[in-house]
């Protein structure tokens, strides 16, 4: 409930803050427009006391030019008497307030003063004051429409005075025209509401633009930014890398020229700290390499469990001096990744796990299969990260537990370079964590292609089954290339006729171009989110009339075949061994007559 309220109340301060915004660029526009809008006001009064001083004389019309000039002045004059340095958000809400009250003022001497110069028995009068009030109502529309009030503040002490005084103070049937008259304020309304929605659209879309430009200029600095930093540490990395080089050497000599024991200490020590500088440094460039984009990955395919434990061999050592135990579990995998790189993320990840595990804890790696990834799973029982804290020690420099920033704690780079080598590889890391109990780092690594296994072991093969099978027709259906083309290399060895299809187009249609028919179908279970080899067997067969020997591949350990598949259809669990896919190819074509 406190996370809703809060999520509420920031909402509302955005609205409110938007809305400032707003009436801010309005506000301006107001005053950017006082004095063209008061220079065409003036030409107005100008004109329609010349008109009202022929028409019922100049003493009324006279005082009406005064008045109405007066109110020309105090419009001219409020932006420089109320705004001195301009509109700000301090004095916005201010002077839109006093706007919207010389509006109110403005349009009273309007209709109030129409009303006051007009005779009610001199018709000519009284339609001029009619031209007078709808004249300087319309011409304020678009003015001020930049802030409504303040139109309607103008409209309605011009109009609804001068309205009532036709319809109550002229003679039928001439005050019929205070009907025409509210009638034209309700339509004026209807007008400056649009009219202030199109303003409001185009400053929304100004402070778009403007906003899109400062994005595009931060974006520009930051990136520049960064090219500086890359230069930087490219160039300072280098720099120190010369004499921290040289300074090893330095040390390692100084140590066989002295036997005294106080200073063999205080040269370790030197020694030491030599050694995080230069690990610091590492570190530096590691990343420097990263941003700059030299580092490109060799992937190829990898046995997880020898490269995981020549991994861990290597900690070993640091692991049995806190006491922690280090263990490893997991099925033999192939997957697919860089060998050096791989072994970084994993290091990087073992030294972490051991840095926050306490003395006599455990670390234990193991992975599991799923799909087409391997999970491996570095576990330990350290403190944990706090929850707000999983997604920032990612970043460069995050370090948690260490606010003096100690540098024999690192600079906080491990795990920024895990993310990094990661993304290279196409890997997914992540991290979930308990309080109190401990961190899981998780990897998500491809699996390496099955198909390489399908190459092994062919000498085996007898050359009487070779000749069995050696007329078949095969149809390959799989979603993945690699299988495709190692399969068909394989069986085409074995002298069968090899059709291949991914399975994404119609498979009757591929039959139609294929031009002969399949003895036997081979078809993975998965083939995308699109369809499924169980489908597109029951599809060729039904197409061909026939129930046609098949061989699923599957990878999930719990998939069974109904009924009707099992009849003529073999499940093979992934990886497959050549020699298990040719006993499947013959079991199936036992009960079909060999052509030549």
């Amino acid at each position: 409930m406190a996370d809703l309220s809060q999520n509420s109340m920031d909402a509302t301060d955005r609205v409110s803050l938007d809305q400032r915004a707003l009436e801010m660029e309005q506000a301006q526009l107001l005053f950017d427009r006082a004095r063209s809008s008061a220079v065409s006001v003036f030409a107005l009064v100008v004109m329609f006391s010349f008109i009202m001083a022929f028409v019922i004389g100049p003493y009324k019309a006279g005082v009406w030019f005064i008045i109405a000039s007066a109110m020309i002045a105090v419009t001219i004059a409020q932006p420089r008497l109320f705004t001195p340095p301009g509109i700000t958000s301090a004095n916005t809400q201010t002077y839109l307030l006093v706007h919207t009250v010389i509006s109110g003022i403005t349009g009273a001497v309007w209709g109030i003063g129409a009303a006051w110069m007009a005779d009610p028995d001199v018709l000519i009068s009284v339609y001029t004051g009619v031209v007078m009030v709808l004249t300087i109502t319309l011409g304020g529309i678009s003015p001020q429409s930049a802030f409504r009030r303040s139109y309607v503040a103008l409209a309605t002490m011009t109009m609804l005075p001068f309205a009532a005084w036709i319809l109550f103070a002229v003679p039928w049937p001439v005050n019929a025209n205070g009907i025409g008259v509210v009638v034209a304020y309700a339509f004026f309304m209807a007008v400056s509401a649009r009219v202030e929605i199109g303003t409001r659209d185009l400053i929304a879309a100004k402070r778009n633009i403007e906003l899109t430009d400062e994005l595009r200029r931060q974006r520009d600095a930051v990136q520049k930014a960064n090219e500086e930093k890359t230069r930087f540490l490219a160039a300072t990395s280098h720099d120190l890398a010369q004499p921290l080089h040289a300074q090893g050497f330095y040390l390692s000599a100084l140590r066989a020229k002295t036997q005294d024991a106080d200073a063999l200490a205080l040269i370790d020590k030197v020694s030491e700290s030599w050694r995080s500088l230069g690990q610091l440094l590492d570190g530096l460039v590691e990343i420097n390499r990263l941003d700059a984009g030299a580092v490109v990955p060799n992937l190829a395919a990898i046995d997880l469990r020898s490269h995981t434990e020549r991994v861990i061999h290597g900690f070993e050592g640091i692991a049995s001096q806190k006491n922690i135990k280090l263990s490893v579990k997991g099925a033999d995998v192939s997957v697919t990744a860089d060998a050096a790189l791989l072994s970084r993320v994993i290091g990087n990840l073992l030294s972490n796990a051991i840095k926050f595990t306490p003395d006599g804890g455990q670390v234990s790696v193991y992975w599991s299969v799923g799909g087409m990834k391997a999970r491996l799973t570095v576990n330990d029982t350290g403190g944990g990260i706090p929850p707000e804290a999983l997604n920032s020690v990612f970043d460069e420099y995050v370090q948690l537990g260490n606010p003096e920033r100690n540098r024999e704690k690192g600079l906080g780079l491990g795990l920024s370079i895990v993310r990094r080598l990661t993304d290279l590889m196409g890997v997914t890391a992540t991290l979930t964590s308990t309080p109190g109990q401990g961190t899981q780092a998780i990897l998500e690594i491809p699996l390496a292609a099955e198909a390489a296994e399908l190459t092994a072991d062919v000498e085996k093969l007898v050359s009487k089954d070779r000749q069995r099978i050696s007329s078949l027709k095969v149809l390959i259906v799989d979603d993945e290339e690699a299988i495709r083309l190692s399969m068909s290399e394989v069986l085409t060895s074995w002298g069968c006729e090899v059709y291949c299809t991914d399975g994404r187009d119609d498979v009757i249609e591929f039959l139609d171009r294929m031009d002969a028919t399949p003895d036997v179908i081979i078809a993975d279970h998965r083939l995308g989110s699109h369809t499924d080899g169980s489908y597109v067997i029951e599809k060729v067969r039904g197409e061909l009339n026939d129930v046609v020997p098949a061989i699923l591949m599957t990878g999930d350990s719990g998939l069974t075949l109904s009924n009707e598949e099992g009849e003529a259809t073999q499940l093979l669990f992934k990886p497959i061994d050549p020699v298990a896919l040719r006993t499947a190819l013959l079991a199936s074509w036992s009960a079909k007559p060999k052509t030549d």
